[in-house]
């Protein structure tokens, strides 16, 4: 038998209870695209499924895939949801408009 020389892929492992809370995310279907893409991309990886196929179905670029990982290491689960983000909040308000301006809208 012949051994292919070369790195050894890391191996990825979810602690149990992880694993789980994920399995509910993905079948969840009321969930953002996104954070069940995550969920997937993290379980993929569990299942040993090599990174390059991971990146090509679930969308993401590799780099993008090790980020997740390293969250994963470093907050668990809470890896697939969106960091809160400083500044303007996302909703665009009407009623926010200045008097002056928003008279002109028809």
């Amino acid at each position: 038998m012949t051994q292919i020389k070369g790195r050894k892929p890391l191996e990825y492992r979810l602690r149990n209870a992880d694993r789980r809370y994920l399995n509910e995310i993905v079948a969840d279907r009321q969930l953002i695209q996104r954070v069940a893409n995550r969920a997937r991309a993290l379980l993929a990886l569990d299942r040993g499924e090599r990174v390059f196929e991971v990146v090509r179905w679930i969308g993401l670029s590799r780099m993008g895939l090790w980020h997740l990982w390293q969250r994963y290491q470093q907050r668990g689960v809470e890896a697939i949801f969106d960091d809160e983000r400083s500044g303007r909040p996302p909703a665009f308000s009407p009623s926010g408009a200045r008097p002056h301006r928003a008279h002109g809208l028809h």
